[in-house]
């Protein structure tokens, strides 16, 4: 299994390590711009059941991007250490390579945890229990996603290290 991950690495690198990258930028850029530019418009909203609804609209239609870029940035990190072979280099290097995969571990298990406070929002709402949305919807734009923000730019400037090796 090493050799074909190391051989498709070899004949794909480039792609392998733009595909990581974008989807890494992508994944941080709209952190930022969820809670930025979304949460700020969707909290002028003056009708307290349309706001919510708009709220769970956006972590619906973000939850869909959040998967496709989770299931990426896994397969490119899987090719790029299996195929530039950090096992075998550099010791700090093979730490700070499992620090940034705990990073994004952790990244992925709040965004686990974000996707079953959308579900409670959305039963919530489903059942106009303005309050426990709100609850929800507070918890993930205020607190979640700003905390996989700062963790997404620590991983980031990890790999910046890592590319310098």
């Amino acid at each position: 299994m090493r050799e074909l991950l190391m051989e498709v690495f070899g004949n794909f690198t480039r792609l392998i390590i733009l595909l990581h990258i974008v989807s890494s930028m992508i994944l941080v850029g709209s952190l930022f711009a969820i809670r930025v530019i979304a949460a700020p418009v969707i909290e002028s909203i003056e009708k307290e059941e349309e706001r919510l609804k708009k709220g769970i609209d956006l972590m619906r239609r973000f939850g869909y991007i959040i998967v496709t870029l989770m299931l990426i940035l896994i397969l490119a990190s899987v090719f790029m250490n299996v195929g530039l072979g950090f096992k075998y280099g550099n010791p700090t290097m093979y730490v700070l390579v499992h620090t940034k995969e705990a990073i994004w571990t952790f990244m992925l298990f709040n965004f686990i945890y974000m996707y079953f406070k959308y579900r409670s929002a959305r039963k919530a709402y489903e059942k106009k229990e303005w309050i426990e949305v709100q609850e929800n919807l507070i918890l993930m734009i205020h607190y979640l996603i700003p905390l996989n923000f700062v963790l997404g730019l620590i991983a980031a400037y990890f790999g910046i290290i890592l590319r310098g090796y």
